[in-house]
């Protein structure tokens, strides 16, 4: 109420203290009148104006309005000025009024506390006496309200902060009253003013009236002649209708709209000349009875007036912030919290925040000292930003955090909290913790939030490193956050550290902290047991509890006790009094100190009894506790503490506690009331839970146990379980055996999933393709069921290992379990969300060498079972049932067990039995390397843009690295937790799990070998020259050892002490402290790539591309101890296992082998992979080996004895087109390694004759080898693209190709120095490329026919072509492709020409039969030779002292230039169609339409060696290495031989025409097959007729007879469609389509074919007439698979969904987003998807990569995109209309 004047005018007093004095009414009103009068006339008035809002401050990012109201009386500005005397002495008796200065403090102070707030001030007539203008309360509030919508016009939606003083207050009230009733069906603007968040500070208004209200009137009757009125004041009498009515329709308001909070303010002093009445607005009128409340140290008239930012201003703007903060910063709304709870999926820890402890705060008194020693740092805007509470174990650590959180809260500068536990294991995840405190941070503040949710766009919190997690999550996001506590920051709790297991992780979250705290506003409070003290950090303030003064500690203890003491003391009543004693108390606290938790057990254990027997539990407590000094530690006394507990739970219910102890002790999670009932006492239901809770309770001081029975039990402190396992404290009453707990639970365990799986304890709807959360939604599992399907395991392993005896016992129940219920635990399991715990306890159960053949076998089974199709059953649980069993070899127990429910058979493609391959990783690129982790759980594998390490058992990603550059090799330690690269400039170490770089360290060459060594502190790795050692620990170099001599490191021996080092021409062994070679092996010929060592060091095993055999060699002396012989190509990779009995090996024949060491035999060779086995690791214990390939692969392979060997299968290449016959009996497949046509039975599954279509392979037409022998550039017949094949590594995979010859490119060229490629062509052209951009550079024009041959000149500045247009030209390449000069003389084609090598002449041979050397300068001929026959190959010499011709005649002819003489190699029997010299001049190769390979020595002239082996004519060979002969031939190989023995060291098989489409005619007679060679073949399988059809340009997709069989329509990568005939083999029309086609279909009339394009264009075509019928754009972009459903309906798939379309309409009639990758099949209503449930689905086969489905309605038939093929055969029920395909549970 604003009554500045009442209480201000100097009449009024005077006549008031008249009237008390007993002067009567009518004197003293005379007296007012008189004195006002006299004041009215002489005194100045203060100005009025109308009402407005004035703003104050604007400042550019506003995030709030203030809005300030003033009460009545004063006018505006003045109302809100304090007044302050100025500086000067003020003479005593001077009239003058003093010098004072006016404080607008909504101008001064408030924008500096309040920099994002538009501060503004509402203006409005609030005389009440005189000059009033008669607007009521309703008027004003209008008036606010309406100048409210047009301040914030451009800013709707914006939070409002009101600040209302007295009458001011109730204008405020008033219009949000206004606000809410003008919501009406209409948009009104003003509705706008409740939506919003606000917030209303109430200064003193009287929401109940005033007592002074009754003067005011009386005043405002008697000057109602002068001007005045008394309507504001009537609206001020207490409890008046009209303030209950305002009240009651405010709260109404509040209710709804926005968020509405309120403080208000009372005054606790009277104005000075009315303290008989009190303050003018009493606290009971102030105040709402909701929000908060607030005192202000002033009267009435000071409540909004400020002359000082004083301690009354401070605490004033302290709790305005309060209510500020959540307007400026709101409160996350919960779609932003449901997107950061699915953004940060996995990585949030529930439970981890401070008020989800049970053990409380610092009880009231304790803890004093050292709490605001906390909070004044925690306040403080200096200091350090950590404080780390260090203190040993039950010193209450932990409630002093709990106390702190409290506190913080209060202060409102919590940000999170995360608390460790002992008996919360998730809480132990470490990289759960910047997650988990940064959505807490979102969840409390919406710009965060916002912030969050960008930070997250587009990135995996999986892949993050622990910086980037920091940076990401915490730092990036707060430092958005502008709106800061007046100079406080938030403070962010962590508790419990040091019981985390990972001390390595605890560390790098502190580093980090300490490393970044500067850059982030937030303070971090960590409480832990002592760590490491190699934390030394400015921002670190580090306290130990165990330092501070044992006074202080014991003064804590002791109040704690006599507090807890006393509150049972009351308890007693009388009987209380004077107890305890101050003995009692002393004696606790002695025992206690230094331990809290001996002081809060023994208090809860004394409460523990009935009130009679309080006193003496204490006694009984204190006379039974040890004698001082007779006690070593602190915890010796606890545990006698615990021993008195025990005792005491026994007498009470001996059994029952003892096997509740038993369970709760080795219990792997919290088992709750009811879960201990239902193990121990399944069929007592209720009676059993009171049992066990009666033996509970008689354990409370020890035990947390809830109310709630379905909660978890908690253990109190670990030092509790400590005792009941140490049969030394507990003794031989109160011990716990842990392997009888063991037993007992697990049969408990056991005894109830065989109670309760047979049940329907997965609700819902049982469909195969029912997602995980739809499950979820009707299941019923219970506690006990949990934990008996997630923990049995665990138990009976634990049993094995603790008690052989015991576990025997229980292994008939384990035997059966296997066979009745595995499918339904492990449908439970992937419910619960449990899968991989499930895998990796069935490991370990399968793996401990104490279980019986039977357990071992069940567990492989089950385990492997689940491996096979982990990733479906995480989002489909009931496909355990159904595609997970489809997939097992037929000759598995559960196969036997369960086969006669299923609803199909496989009649082909699946192993019969278990085979050696566990799992398949796709990764799709070339997996460079592998290697296990010690523990053989995880191996790490570099596919040379990324590092990945994954799990073995599941072979799920753990992490993925994604390195600056590409590594060259990796390492991972032996606990898998860190990974190591080496790099073209130096190495890496990360953390495996926080992808955090731990190390860095650069180098100026490239890193060549890594390894981890002692115990994973270094890292050891070098170089060709130098070996390096790293700290990993101490992060700082070691060690740099130059090599002696120089060479290529190869491999490190396990105590990183030796290495092995590829010289040019020997292999060393290398001492690596020093540098000096220990040893030198005995080898001829040092082609080595791969070597290791054996685990003791004392042999090595070394292999290499050009050699097929391994070596095994003695170090010590040098000498080869055994040959591994058996491999077809060259080895990639060598191993040894752990007991270095076995060796494992990778090849260029695709296989991995592994052969025993002793004999040098093969015992297992695995296959399955259909590219080179590029690299090899043996697991620790040499179980397992994995393999990484060329195919984009890492396999895991069991190479323990008793499964069955891998044997070679047909299908295991890639199929790349099927086809079912039309009465569903046959499978016609095509692989991408054959032209032959295979055709399988579907009955039996076995493979029928072949149908070999045209040849096998494209034979190369042209190739050229780099000089460094290193690249092959390769072009095929009829072909006009040129490839460059890498030929180190590549067999099959080109790079890309070169395109822009015009016809078949005849030869090739290689400049000097491998940088350019020149190609002559049919087109008459030459053309010029750059090998490493695959870019056309130069294009040489002027031949008048084909170009047949091209050579470049030594120094790459000329090139000599010659050509069938009888001429042989030199161009001038240093320019444009310049023709320097034209040689003419030969009379037929020029087929071979070549430069010598100072480039001064050029040797030819042509079909005219002569060999010319022209000289480049003249252009004249200077020497001639005439054969018998074309010269279809020549060459110069190194020194062009000699050349070499292949002539037609089968005869070589060698030409000594210098002496004049001819030497003849005779030895072909057929043209010898290419030539090359040795680079000595010593050998010259050839080779020749006979098929073979010859090497001549030419000083004897003789023979040396000839090379058989090619299936068709070798039409080129070269010497680019003395030892090494490359040759290209017909049969569609290139390979490179071994000179001395002969044996073929590479091949390259990259030529073949596969087949991209077939199509069979309806009558199953005629074979249609799309080729990637452009064309069409047709097999008539009668006659056994071929018919080709040529047309297209690219390769053909897909193709489909007509219905009557005499047409064909085609469609092909050259966006053509074409309609064929097929009795005239040939091209009656075609169509353009503009776009590459990604899928095709046939209706299932066969008279419509639909086409998808790359734009989701769909189009229809007649088959009959190839004409376009239809056209529409469907809904997504990449749509890649289609197929009709029905004659008038079709499917399509794209990334973005499923969608069924009406071919009519042209309308999409049903849709379901989908994000799988993977081809879908439909016939006549049935549609079978690999891997997603699809609209109408009936039928389900999930199998990880599917390339091609077709199928029937008598099955469906798989390929599989690494090869195979797999057949359905449905049984007769799949076939019955409406019935489910599936029925087996």
């Amino acid at each position: 109420m604003r009554l500045q004047v009442l209480f201000q005018m100097s009449p009024i007093a005077p006549a008031i203290i008249i009237y008390i004095a007993g002067g009567g009414l009518y004197l003293s009103v005379a007296t007012c009148i008189c004195l006002f009068f006299l004041q009215f006339v002489l005194l100045d008035e203060e100005k009025q104006n109308t009402s407005q809002i004035h703003v104050l401050f604007d400042p550019k990012d506003v995030l709030v309005d203030i809005v300030a109201v003033q009460g009545l009386g004063s006018a505006y500005p003045h109302t809100w000025m304090g007044k302050r005397k100025t500086k000067g002495r003020q003479a005593k008796f001077s009239l003058s009024k003093p010098e004072v200065e006016k404080v607008m403090w909504l101008e001064e102070y408030l924008p500096k506390d309040f920099p994002t707030a538009r501060i503004m001030a509402f203006e409005y007539n609030s005389k009440w006496l005189f000059n009033a203008d008669f607007m009521g309360l309703d008027d004003h509030a209008t008036a606010l309200l309406d100048a409210l919508v047009k301040q914030r016009q451009t800013s709707p939606g914006r939070p409002i902060l009101f600040i209302g003083h007295s009458y001011g207050g109730l204008v405020v009230k008033k219009t949000l009253i206004l606000s809410h009733k003008s919501k009406t069906d209409s948009f009104d603007p003003r509705q706008e003013i409740t939506d919003v968040e606000s917030c209303i500070a109430f200064l003193g208004t009287p929401h109940q009236g005033s007592n002074h209200a009754l003067f005011a009137r009386v005043l405002s009757f008697i000057y109602r002649p002068f001007g005045g009125t008394y309507g504001y004041v009537l609206e001020l009498l207490s409890d008046n209708d009209r303030l209950i009515e305002l009240d009651r329709d405010f709260r109404d308001a509040l209710s709804e709209g926005g968020t509405k909070q309120t403080i208000c303010f009372y005054e606790t002093k009277a104005q000075a000349w009315s303290w008989p009445l009190g303050p003018i607005v009493t606290r009971t009128s102030a105040c709402l009875g909701q929000g908060r409340e607030a005192a202000m140290e002033c009267n009435h008239n000071e409540m909004n007036k400020f002359i000082d930012r004083d301690g009354r201003y401070q605490s004033f703007i302290d709790n305005l912030q309060r209510v500020y903060n959540p307007l400026a910063n709101p409160v996350a709304n919960d779609v932003s919290k449901d997107k950061l709870r699915k953004m940060l999926s996995g990585r949030i820890i529930n439970g981890s925040a401070y008020s989800s402890t049970e053990i409380g705060g610092c009880t009231t008194g304790t803890r004093e000292i050292i709490m605001e020693e906390i909070v004044d740092w925690a306040c403080s805007p200096t200091g350090g930003k950590v404080y780390w509470l260090v203190g040993m174990a039950g010193t209450g650590k932990t409630t002093i955090a709990y106390t702190l959180c409290e506190r913080l809260k209060d202060e409102g500068i919590l940000g999170a909290s995360f608390f460790c536990s002992t008996t919360e294991d998730q809480t132990h995840n470490m990289l759960s913790v910047f997650p988990t405190i940064a959505y807490a941070l979102g969840t409390h503040s919406q710009r965060i939030a916002d912030a969050l949710l960008g930070s997250l766009k587009d990135k995996d919190v999986a892949d993050m490193n622990l910086r980037d997690t920091f940076t990401t999550l915490i730092s990036s996001p707060v430092s958005l956050d502008n709106s800061p506590f007046r100079g406080k920051t938030r403070v962010i709790v962590l508790d419990g550290f040091d019981q985390v297991r990972d001390r390595d992780r605890v560390e790098a979250i502190i580093s980090l902290i300490l490393g970044h705290v500067h850059e982030v506003a937030l303070k971090f409070f960590i409480s832990s047991r002592p760590l490491s003290n190699k934390f030394k950090d400015p921002q670190l303030q580090r306290i130990d509890l165990y330092n501070r003064p044992s006074q202080e500690v014991r003064q804590d203890i002791r109040l704690y006790v006599q507090r807890r003491l006393k509150e049972l003391a009351a308890r007693l009543g009388d009987e209380g009094m004077g107890w305890p004693t101050e003995e009692e108390v002393d004696a606790v606290v002695e025992c206690a100190s230094p331990l809290f938790i001996y002081a809060a057990t023994v208090c809860s254990y004394v409460g523990e009894e009935d009130d009679d027997q309080i006193k003496r539990r204490l006694k009984a407590v204190i006379d039974r506790a040890p004698v001082k000094g007779s006690t070593r530690l602190p915890t010796d006394k606890l545990y006698a503490l615990y021993a008195q507990i025990t005792d005491a739970a026994y007498k009470k219910s001996n059994e029952d506690v003892d096997e509740v102890l038993g369970f709760i002790t080795v219990a792997r999670d919290h088992l709750s009331v009811r879960a201990i009932a239902s193990l121990l006492f399944p069929d007592d239901g209720a009676e059993g839970e009171s049992r066990i809770s009666a033996a509970l309770n008689a354990l409370r001081s020890v035990l947390s146990v809830p109310i709630d029975r379905n909660e978890g039990v908690k253990v109190i402190h670990a030092s509790f379980p400590d005792f009941l396992t140490d049969p030394a404290h507990s003794g031989e009453t109160y011990y716990q055996s842990p392997s009888e707990c063991h037993r007992k639970l697990g049969t408990s365990c056991l005894s109830l999933m065989e109670k309760l799986l047979d049940r329907d304890d997965i609700g819902g709807p049982q469909d195969p393709d029912t997602s995980l959360g739809d499950v979820r939604k009707g299941t019923n599992i219970s506690g006990a069921l949990e934990y008996s399907c997630v923990h049995w395991i665990s138990h009976v392993v634990e049993l094995y290992s603790l008690k052989l005896e015991s576990a025997k016992e229980l292994e008939a129940d384990v035997v059966s379990f296997f066979e009745t219920r595995v499918l339904r635990w492990l449908a439970h399991m992937s419910v619960l969300g449990k899968l991989s715990h499930a895998v990796g306890s069935l490991r370990k159960l399968e793996l401990h060498s104490q279980v019986s053949a039977s357990i071992r076998r069940a567990s492989m089974e089950a385990r492997r079972l689940t491996s096979l199709s982990y990733s479906h059953l995480e989002d489909y649980p009931l496909q355990v049932y159904y595609s997970a069993v489809m997939r097992i070899p037929k000759k598995s127990d559960i196969a036997k067990r369960f086969h006669k429910d299923w609803s199909w058979e496989v009649t082909s493609g699946l192993a019969e039995d278990w085979e050696r391959c566990e799992g398949v990783l796709k990764v799709g690129q070339v997996v460079w390397s592998v290697v296990f982790s010690n523990d053989g759980r995880m191996v790490a594998a570099h596919t040379g843009g990324e590092i990945r390490i994954c799990g073995v058992e599941e072979l799920k990603g753990l992490s993925v690295l994604k390195p600056p550059e590409y590594p060259t090799c990796i390492a991972l330690s032996g606990d898998g937790k860190s990974v190591a690269a080496g790099f073209k400039g130096g190495i890496h170490v990360w953390d495996v799990e926080t992808k955090n770089e731990r190390v860095r360290d650069i180098r100026e060459e490239t890193i060549s070998r890594i390894a981890f060594i002692d115990q994973d502190r270094e890292v050891i790795y070098g170089s060709n020259n130098s070996i390096y050692r790293y700290s990993v620990k101490s992060n700082k170099r070691l060690a740099d050892i130059k090599l002696e001599p120089e060479g290529q490191l190869l491999s490190f021996s396990r105590d990183g002490k030796k290495a092995i080092s590829k010289g040019q021409n020997n292999i060393y062994v290398v001492n690596t402290e020093t540098g000096v070679t220990m040893s030198t092996l005995n080898i001829v010929r040092p082609h080595v790539d791969a070597a290791a060592f054996s685990r003791d060091g004392k042999r090595i095993v070394v292999s290499g591309l050009y050699d097929e055999t391994v070596r095994i060699f003695e170090i010590q002396s040098g000498n080869e101890e055994t040959q591994l012989v058996g491999h077809n190509f060259g080895v990639t990779s060598v191993a040894f296992s752990g007991d270095d009995q076995r060796i494992v090996t990778g090849s260029f024949d695709n296989s991995v082998r592994v052969w025993n060491v002793s004999d040098g035999k093969e015992e297992m060779k695995l296959v399955g992979h259909p590219n080179v086995s590029r690299s090899v690791a043996y697991s620790g214990d040499g179980l397992r080996v994995a393999s990484g390939s060329d195919d984009g692969t890492l396999r895991i392979w069991s190479v323990e004895p008793g499964l069955e060997e891998e044997r070679p299968r047909e299908g295991r290449y890639t199929v790349t087109a099927l086809a079912l016959s039309s009465d569903g009996q046959k499978v016609f497949y095509a692989r991408r390694d054959s032209s032959q046509i295979r055709i399988r039975n579907v009955d039996n599954g076995e493979d029928e004759r072949p149908l070999i279509i045209g040849r096998d392979h494209d034979h190369i037409h042209t190739v050229a080898i780099s000089k460094d022998g290193k690249h092959a550039a390769i072009a095929t017949a009829g072909s006009k693209l040129l490839d460059i094949y890498n030929v180190d590594y590549s067999r099959y995979f080109p790079a890309t190709g070169m395109f822009g010859h015009k016809d078949v490119i005849s030869s090739v060229a290689f400049s000097p120095d491998d940088r350019k490629v020149a190609s002559g062509s049919r087109d008459k052209t030459i053309r010029i490329w750059d090998r490493r951009t695959r870019k056309e550079e130069k294009k040489l024009e002027g031949h008048e026919n084909s170009v047949c041959s091209v050579s470049f000149s030594s120094d790459g500045s000329k090139l000599v072509s010659g050509s069938s247009d009888h001429t042989i030209r030199i161009w001038d390449l240093e320019t444009e492709g310049v023709m320097m000069k034209t040689l003419r003389g030969h009379t037929g084609p020029v087929l071979s020409v070549a430069f010598s090598s100072n480039s001064q002449k050029v040797l030819s041979g042509s079909h005219d039969k002569t060999v010319r050397i022209w000289d480049v300068e003249t252009g004249e001929v200077e020497r001639q030779w005439v054969h018998e026959g074309s010269i279809w190959s020549v060459a110069f010499s190194l020194s062009n002292s000699k050349i070499v011709s292949g002539c037609n005649n089968h005869t070589i002819y060698v030409w000594d230039l210098e002496r004049g003489k001819v030497t003849t190699l005779e030895g072909h029997t057929d043209a010898v169609l290419s030539v090359a010299f040795s680079s000595d001049q010593q050998k010259v190769v050839s080779g020749s339409h006979d098929k073979t390979v010859r090497i001549w020595d030419l000083e004897t002239g003789k023979e040396v060696q000839t090379i058989t082996r090619h299936m068709d004519s070798v039409q080129l060979v070269t010497f680019p290495k003395d030892d090494t002969v490359f040759s290209a031939s017909y049969d569609g190989t290139f390979r490179a031989w071994d000179v001395r023995t002969g044996k073929e060291r590479i091949q390259m098989v990259g030529f073949i025409n596969w087949m991209s489409s077939i199509a069979l005619s309806s009558d199953n007679r005629l074979l249609a097959v799309g080729m990637n060679n452009f064309m069409i073949r047709i097999w008539d399988m009668e006659t056994g007729d071929e018919r080709i059809l040529r047309g297209h340009t690219d390769k053909v997709t897909s193709i489909v007879f007509s219905s009557n069989n005499e047409k064909i329509l085609s469609v092909s990568d050259d966006r053509t469609v074409r309609i064929w005939s097929v009795e005239k083999r040939e091209q009656e029309k075609k169509s353009n389509t503009g776009k590459k086609m990604l899928s095709t279909t046939l209706s299932p009339d066969s008279k419509i074919v639909a086409l998808l394009d790359g734009n989701g264009v769909i189009s229809f075509w007649n088959v009959e007439t190839g004409a376009m019928e239809k056209k529409f754009q469907g809904r997504h972009t990449y749509g890649s698979s289609m197929s009709f459903i029905d004659d008038t309906h079709f499917l399509v798939w794209s990334r973005g969904g499923i969608q069924i379309w009406n071919m009519e309409t042209g309308q999409e009639e049903e849709r379901m987003p989908d994000t799988a990758n993977v081809p879908v099949l439909a016939y006549k209503g049935w549609i079978y998807s690999p891997s997603i449930s699809a609209i109408k689905t009936r039928c389900w086969f999930p199998l990880d990569g599917v390339s091609t489905v077709v199928s029937n309605a008598s099955g469906v038939v798989f390929a599989l995109e690494l090869g195979g093929v797999i057949v359905v055969k449905f049984k007769q029920s799949m076939l019955r209309e409406q019935q489910s395909i599936f029925q087996m549970r």
